[in-house]
């Protein structure tokens, strides 16, 4: 096996999940934005709730861990 198709079998389909699970993850992450803000002008808050902050803390934790994962199995 040559290394393109090493590149066209492996890395390919690898680069391309990563993308789109990037790209779900930031999708997740606006409508939790979006959810917010309604929340703060709904309910005359002005900050987002503890349940808010620890979702958002543990979606970029698993963004972390799955850039770890990426990097390590190059």
């Amino acid at each position: 096996m040559d290394w393109l198709q090493f590149l066209q079998i492996i890395c390919v389909p690898a680069f391309g999940w990563l993308f789109y699970r990037v790209g779900e993850l930031n999708k997740d992450l606006s409508n939790f934005k979006v959810k917010v803000a309604e929340q703060s002008v709904s309910h005359a808050q002005k900050y987002a709730l503890k349940e808010d902050i620890q979702r958002i803390e543990n979606k970029l934790d698993d963004l972390r861990n799955l850039v770890i994962e990426e990097i390590k199995k190059k």
